[in-house]
């Protein structure tokens, strides 16, 4: 099947990428290294890192459509342009043989092969200079990453995370550097799939340091990203003890209200966790497809009128999610350099505050929760919340979720689908609370890799 040759190809000769990040490597890389012989220095294996985080700045990942089609799925984006490939997305019949699906499942994969090899060659690098376990933890983290990544798009129930007989995917832990190792693999259970995830990502905050580069992952985003893990999965006193670790010992800071729009028009904000670094050698193609033709854009895709009006006046987000008027009307400044170097923010303070505030609001920490929301709405200036009812919190949780969050990730789509609430805008066929696995995937297997139910 395609990915098979994909990966064994990348396993072969492993695209490491233009210098994304750069600065945090000692070394000039090279386009390529074999395999056979390019993990037998500390060098080598940093380098092979920097190419596991160029494997998301594809445009068929973080470079656009991974984050993007989340929020066109639900009611944040509307599709104002002419792939068909993108309707289907926005009017919520996707079918199995999409293209976008197909190649956002390859580059997940791709990106979990390279992490794969790092695994697999960083143990056997002796140099006193190089901390093997550390190395290890880093590409560990990424591919618990990816894994999360596919999940929740792919796995799961039709009613959310960890409800029990979930789907799962297909868990490669080996590197693929020949045909057998590129042989179909079954979907492993949701279960298994979690239970992987949080391994490495219990690997990576036991051996990664707290700081690391800019760009690069460290303990505490690790710890991040473990946090949403058990958002997702509905386990409270984990999410909460993960995301108030990270807000009481990360170092990050809030950006305030008043200077907001700087958390995208500049770059590395005291409140990104973790931000994939964009410049003029590696770039993506957010702002190019939102932005219309006048602009230098394709005009693909649009904030929705719906988002536009949920915010409340005087909301600080408001002119950031959807830009009110003029030539660029309903676009978003979150990413505004039709160049491509606009960097995409993976995770932030913001998001610790909501989980954590979610967290103790489901262990009914009712008081504690609301301090919690009411630090975002604060910054905002969305108006506070005073509600005592859980009902009524949750709702306003998962709103500044959607305003905080909008055109960040497929934050919009993950929450509707944790939270069983797609049928809230409009999706009633139970069956695409989940996407279709990539057909082809499916048929070249023949038999092995099977179809979510209902494609």
């Amino acid at each position: 099947m395609i990915r098979k040759f994909g990966l064994y190809f990348s396993g072969l000769v492993l695209a490491l990428m233009l210098p994304a990040c750069e600065k945090n490597v000692d070394i000039e890389p090279p386009t390529a290294i074999d395999a056979a012989a390019g993990f037998s220095t500390r060098q080598d294996v940093d380098a092979a890192l920097v190419g596991c985080y160029n494997s998301l700045q594809s445009p068929n990942y973080h470079g656009l459509r991974f984050f993007l089609f989340g929020d066109l799925y639900t009611d944040n984006v509307i599709h104002t342009g002419t792939f068909p490939s993108f309707a289907q997305i926005a009017n919520k019949a996707i079918l199995p043989d999409n293209v976008e699906v197909t190649n956002m499942w390859n580059q997940a994969y791709s990106g979990i092969n390279r992490c794969n090899n790092v695994i697999a060659s960083a143990p056997n690098i002796s140099d006193p200079a190089f901390n093997n376990a550390a190395a290890v933890a880093e590409a560990r983290c990424l591919r618990a990453f990816h894994y999360m990544s596919l999940l929740s798009y792919f796995g799961g129930s039709e009613t959310g995370f960890n409800k029990g007989g979930g789907l799962g995917l297909p868990i490669i832990q080996r590197p693929t550097l020949s045909p057998a190792d590129a042989a179909p693999q079954a979907r492993a259970t949701e279960d298994d799939v979690w239970t992987f995830i949080l391994a490495d990502l219990d690997n990576a905050i036991a051996n990664l340091p707290n700081a690391v580069g800019t760009g690069r992952l460290n303990k505490r985003a690790a710890t991040a990203l473990k946090a949403r893990a058990h958002l997702y999965r509905g386990e409270w006193a984990a999410a909460e003890a993960a995301a108030n670790e990270v807000i009481t010992t990360g170092g990050y800071t809030l950006v305030p209200g008043a200077t907001y729009t700087d958390l995208y028009l500049k770059k590395n904000s005291s409140e990104a966790i973790w931000e994939l670094q964009f410049d003029a050698n590696n770039t993506n193609q957010i702002a190019f497809f939102f932005y219309p033709t006048s602009a230098g854009g394709r005009n693909e895709v649009s904030a929705s009128a719906g988002l536009r009006t949920a915010h409340t006046a005087g909301d600080v987000r408001l002119p950031v999610n959807v830009i009110a008027a003029g030539s660029l009307a309903n676009k978003t400044q979150k990413y505004s350099r039709i160049a491509g170097d606009d960097n995409v923010i993976m995770v932030r303070l913001a998001e610790m505050y909501l989980i954590r505030a979610e967290a103790r609001l489901a262990q009914n920490k009712v008081t504690e929760a609301l301090e919690d929301l009411n630090v975002i709405t604060a910054r905002a200036n969305s108006g506070a919340e005073t509600s005592t009812d859980v009902a009524t919190i949750l709702d306003r949780i998962v709103l500044e979720r959607r305003l905080e969050f909008a055109h960040e990730g497929a934050h919009r789509y993950f929450d509707l689908r944790r939270l069983n609430r797609l049928s809230t805008i409009g999706i009633t066929q139970t069956f695409r609370n989940l996407w279709p696995l990539p057909q082809r995937e499916v048929l070249t297997s023949e038999g092995v890799i099977t179809q979510n139910p209902g494609y």
